[in-house]
């Protein structure tokens, strides 16, 4: 009979034909049914938006523009889009936590 020593580090291969299960680092089927629902809670708040709310998250978020990028097109201050944007993401916050 041969005995087998467990150490710290063990044969990955002997683990596997023991059938030993290991914590899988893709998401659980729960995990993505959650976060699709998010989704599209987002997009229907996101919708529900006033046109210029929903273009400076557009903006910010979906064309990766910076404030300073958006500050200079819009020939606005950076710090009133940056407040903005606070105040947006603050509606949709309370609007997702319902």
């Amino acid at each position: 009979m041969i005995t087998i020593k467990r150490r710290r580090e063990d044969s990955y291969d002997r683990l596997l034909d023991e059938n030993k299960q290991f914590r899988s680092d893709s998401e659980s089927v729960e995990d993505l049914v959650v976060k699709a629902v998010m989704i599209e809670k987002m997009m229907r708040f996101l919708n529900a938006l006033p046109k210029r709310e929903r273009e400076l998250i557009n903006a910010l978020f979906f064309q990766e523009k910076s404030e300073h990028q958006l500050s200079a097109e819009m020939g606005i201050p950076r710090m009133t889009i940056h407040d903005r944007k606070i105040k947006i993401l603050g509606k949709l916050k309370k609007l997702l936590e319902k």
